[in-house]
């Protein structure tokens, strides 16, 4: 049985879909929130998600773009209320596999649903994994015991250096050249900083490897 997720803030319209898409045999989750859908998909491998543009913490659209760069395949469907043709095109060209406005029949979404899930999925196979850390080399997005990680693009930099030499010692040197270029100096606790942020961003994911400070050289990623 697939199972799909579904972002949507307005209860009415959520418990509508879902009993639709569970008389089609399906097992539906529903959430409200992006951060909602962002932990469901860490702790459950979803089959499709369908999408609203507008809820609660953001646009539904963010999601949609962090899948897309971690090259996660999980077909993705927008039901949403913004029917202007720019709306649709623009969800398509971030990566959506389609696009129902509001307000729409619940026969063709279930019809839609079918269509999507009998496209083959593809497979990214451009990984690097430290432990629980994956990391996707040619999107430079990471996942962590199957969560997404949240993190800036100086922490994912640094991040790439330690994965990429996982039990190695990475010297401030490397680091300083490869997150901060030409004329783009590093304050003198910049470093440290980012080093720290990573740290807290891993661990709230429950990572298995740690930053490990190699006093007056460099860091570690390490068990």
């Amino acid at each position: 049985m697939a199972r799909l997720l579904i972002l949507e803030d307005e209860r009415v319209m959520a418990r509508h879909i879902q009993a639709a898409l569970e008389r089609a045999q399906y097992a539906v989750d529903v959430v409200d929130t992006i951060a909602g859908a962002t932990h469901a998909l860490g702790a459950v491998s979803y089959d499709l998600l369908a999408l609203d543009r507008q809820v609660p913490d953001g646009d539904g659209a963010q999601l949609l773009d962090f899948m897309r760069q971690a090259r996660l395949s999980i077909p993705v469907i927008f039901l949403s209320a913004h029917a202007a043709a720019a709306d649709r095109v623009e969800a398509l060209n971030r990566g959506a596999d389609d696009y129902l406005c509001k307000p729409f029949e619940t026969v063709e979404l279930v019809a839609r649903v079918a269509a999507l899930l009998r496209r083959p999925r593809q497979v990214s196979v451009s990984t690097v994994a430290a432990g629980n850390i994956v990391l996707d080399k040619a999107t430079h997005s990471a996942m962590v015991a199957g969560k997404p990680l949240m993190i800036a693009r100086r922490e994912s930099m640094l991040l790439e250096q330690l994965v990429f030499r996982s039990g190695k010692v990475v010297t401030r040197e490397v680091l300083d050249a490869k997150l901060f270029g030409f004329g783009d100096a590093a304050s003198p606790n910049a470093i440290e900083a980012s080093v720290y942020r990573l740290r807290n961003a891993l661990g709230e994911l429950g990572a298995d490897q740690r930053i490990h400070t190699v006093r007056g050289i460099g860091y570690c990623l390490a068990p």
